[in-house]
């Protein structure tokens, strides 16, 4: 928590000893859905800060297309043992909270800078199998996640269409060391999905495409992450990642906005394996457990400030929920996930 203070108060700082009073009033369409980022460019020498909080709950583990409860996953093969084992433990309910906060500079009009930031908050429950008792016990991890850098390049800027391209360069700042004690072992290592970075390298192209109708955007944007290298220090490396999002608003009052999204996610099985994790335990910790198709709904409104006192400060929220969901092995999937973010720009 004393980690997570001081990064929002270092945060906080920046935009206080940078920020001034912007003459123009942007409409509140004029930023795509707020979990979406690097939708948008700025002006030469224009600055825009951010905060987005993210909150997602799972509380279902899905085999393929079907959801599995937790006594089919510990009778459920494991990756261990040429798949003739079972697991130990089943996971019941996870939850994710994620401060994301970021800066993005115009050093022309042409081109934007943009970085990136998050610190992460997961707990997860898990059961025992009837052997052990079949208690439940709860492990969980936080800390900073990996360091996005981005730049944002501009292919076309008329009234009606907006486009461009964007390179992402993450560095893994967030660990892949996350331990906590379980009944069967103190200090063990959690699994993949608990910890808060990837360990590479990564590289990521995005593509940003915006209609203008006036009341009515159109926006969609292509994203692909592949990880560098072959695998990271704890031998084992996350799968190509692709997300497509199409989105629409609607401009009610110049300051307020509501808009529609669909948002398409494939990722690729992982490469390697963690060798301190012991896939027998849970699925959690068992590496052919990767690799996933999802189409997801949301929903979301943002509004702008017009008023003399914080103009142009915005607030965004928006909900989305996954309508389809084919999985690889035995995963949980978020029942739904909620983002409120603020924007700031000058």
């Amino acid at each position: 928590m004393r980690e997570l203070l001081s990064f929002l108060f270092l945060f906080s700082f920046l935009v206080q000893i940078t920020s001034i009073q912007s003459h123009e009033l942007p409409f509140a369409d004029s930023h795509a859905p707020i979990s979406i980022m690097a939708d948008h460019m700025h002006k030469k020498k224009e600055f825009m800060f951010s905060y987005r909080f993210v909150n997602m709950n799972m509380s279902k583990s899905f085999n393929g297309t079907k959801s599995i409860n937790t006594d089919e996953i510990m009778t459920s093969s494991n990756g261990a043992s040429n798949n003739l084992g079972t697991y130990m433990n089943a996971p019941v309910k996870m939850s994710m909270e994620k401060h994301m906060v970021g800066m993005m500079y115009a050093p022309t009009n042409y081109l934007t800078l943009m970085v990136m930031s998050n610190y992460q908050v997961k707990e997860m429950k898990q059961k025992r199998m009837p052997m052990s008792g079949g208690a439940f016990f709860d492990v969980s991890s936080e800390g900073l996640g990996d360091l996005n850098l981005i730049q944002l390049y501009r292919l076309k800027d008329s009234k009606k269409i907006k486009l461009h391209l964007g390179y992402q360069l993450s560095l893994p700042i967030g660990s892949i060391d996350e331990r906590d004690s379980t009944p069967s072992s103190e200090n063990v290592r959690l699994g993949y999905r608990m910890q808060n970075g990837t360990g590479t390298f990564d590289n990521a192209l995005i593509l940003n495409s915006l209609i203008n109708l006036n009341k009515i955007k159109i926006g969609g944007q292509l994203f692909y992450k592949k990880h560098l290298g072959s695998v990271n220090d704890n031998k084992y490396k996350y799968g190509d990642f692709f997300n497509i999002n199409l989105w629409t608003s609607y401009r009610w009052l110049n300051f307020m906005s509501q808009s529609f999204k669909i948002n398409y996610t494939k990722e690729n099985e992982m490469i390697g394996v963690d060798d301190e994790m012991n896939a027998r335990m849970s699925p959690a910790m068992d590496a052919g457990n990767f690799g996933l198709q999802k189409l997801s709904l949301g929903i979301g409104f943002n509004l702008v400030n017009h008023f003399n006192k914080l103009q142009n400060h915005r607030v965004a929220f928006e909900i989305t929920k996954p309508v389809y969901k084919n999985v690889s092995g035995i995963q949980m999937i978020e029942d739904f996930k909620l983002i409120f973010g603020w924007q700031y720009g000058f």
